[in-house]
């Protein structure tokens, strides 16, 4: 057996299929967005396939355009590039439909001079008598062309048992292979190996990074990686999709999610951008730690009000970054100025930390892994209800709850519900009687005293 993960790459040129057929291949819960234009993939998406019991990794990329001079078809190609030169083999797939194309000529020209293992899959043979379509591929010279429908799953089958074996006769040098990486042939010895493939899953901090377009999210987790991993350019709206990246700092895990800018909602016209807008809260939904981008040359908008909202109105942990802090002035008294305006208009956030960053220069990069250490446990901390309730009753000795209708409310005791986020459940004779204000004191007494810097604290009332 080959102590090694192989990796597959995706490549053709745009609207030809890669998307839906990585998403038929792929294990991820999250499939890639799929839209009949060109261009909707940008950034490398990741995902695990099994077939035969050989376990490898596969990689959907955006279109490849040999030549353009457009900003983001170029900064596609490059995508396209790395993940040809980081992979093992490739599935060069092309359009059936469209016959072979100068491009598609191109392409396959450029895997050939560069000797790497590839196959041709040509998509959207959705019918035997569109077969016909193959005899136009043949002329680049290779062997077997294999038709398929990534849509209805025809034709698939044969094209992975063609894959696992070119993987399987591939015998790579021990020195080259990652000391972390296997190639999972499944056996029944072999079965709970591959069912708990990341133990440290459970225990990484998710964390979606989310802003306006334009705010320096990609650029930020490239910084962080140290390499152009997601496709980041001034140009607003490049990402286009929640993309999920794994790395290491410092030997810890952690899980960052790359998301779409989020316009306001009246801009918002194509079914593209609203699924673009739907898969960035989506993130929001699977993250621990929200990481909110501010622009430092615009400020704080009405806009990024309202995507913060809604990661305290779904309880997650939150970190404001003030990103392209290297634009401004980096006096004291500057950043004070900054930070008291952006406290005014997020007074609902008065508990989450702000960090003046630079995605650009990597200034408080460190800080801000250790803001994210912190929060995490945090978002995770769990208090007994011996302590809980110890200190609850010295509270309200010190601030008595207010008296309803003429009766004094009484609290009787207070017990965690929950982690992540914190949820408390107090016991009351009235539990819908404590007003907002006294609400809030309990929420920043508990935060003060049991260390939830960063987290919005939910209280629950339940009548006794």
């Amino acid at each position: 057996m080959l102590d090694w993960t192989p990796q597959v790459a995706l490549i053709g040129r745009p609207n030809v299929g890669k998307s839906t057929l990585f998403n038929r291949l792929g294990e991820s819960k999250k499939a890639a967005i799929v839209e009949n234009i060109p261009g909707v993939t940008r950034d490398r998406q990741f995902s695990h396939c099994e077939w035969n019991g050989v376990r490898f990794e596969i990689v959907d990329t955006g279109g490849f355009e040999p030549t353009t001079d457009d900003l983001i078809l170029a900064g596609m190609r490059r995508q396209s590039e790395m993940a040809i030169e980081e992979a093992d083999f490739v599935i060069f797939v092309a359009d059936g439909r469209e016959g072979l194309l100068p491009q598609d000529s191109e392409i396959f020209q450029r895997l050939r001079r560069i000797d790497k293992p590839f196959v041709v899959a040509v998509n959207k043979l959705d019918s035997l008598g569109m077969e016909a379509h193959l005899a136009d591929f043949y002329a680049l010279g290779v062997d077997e062309v294999f038709p398929i429908s990534a849509t209805h799953g025809s034709g698939v089958g044969d094209l992975l048992d063609v894959v696992v074996q070119r993987l399987l006769e591939q015998k790579p040098e021990v020195d080259d292979l990652h000391s972390d990486n296997e190639l999972f042939v499944v056996t029944d010895d072999l079965e709970d190996e591959v069912e708990d493939e990341d133990p440290n899953a459970a225990h990484r901090p998710r964390i979606a990074v989310l802003g306006k377009p334009n705010a320096g999210k990609s650029t930020l987790i490239n910084r962080i990686l140290g390499e152009e991993r997601l496709l980041a350019l001034p140009i607003p709206g490049t990402t286009r999709d929640a993309i999920d990246v794994e790395t290491t700092y410092k030997g810890k895990p952690y899980l960052f999610i790359d998301t779409a800018g989020i316009r306001r909602k009246k801009y918002v016209k194509a079914h593209l951008e609203r699924e673009m807008v739907h898969r960035s809260v989506d993130a929001l939904g699977r993250c621990d730690i929200a990481l909110f981008l501010v622009d430092a040359t615009e400020g704080v908008t009405e806009q990024d009000a309202k995507i913060m909202g809604m990661a305290h109105n779904r309880g997650r942990a939150i970190i404001v970054v003030v990103n392209k802090w290297d634009l401004m002035k980096h006096s004291p008294r500057a950043t004070k100025e900054f930070e008291e305006q952006l406290r005014y208009k997020l007074r609902f956030l008065h508990y989450a930390p702000v960090l003046f960053c630079s995605a650009k220069t990597g200034m408080r990069i460190p800080q801000l892994f250790e803001t994210i250490d912190r929060l995490y446990v945090n978002y995770r901390r769990r208090v007994t209800t011996g302590e809980l309730n110890r200190f609850f009753e010295e509270m309200l000795q010190y601030h008595p709850p207010p008296v309803h209708r003429g009766r004094p409310i009484k609290f009787y005791y207070i017990t965690q519900a929950r982690i992540a986020p914190p949820i408390f459940v107090i016991s009351a004779n009235f539990p819908d009687a404590a007003h907002v204000t006294y609400q809030r004191f309990i929420i920043n007494s508990l935060r003060a005293e049991f260390g939830f810097e960063g987290i919005h604290i939910r209280l629950r009332f339940n009548k006794r």
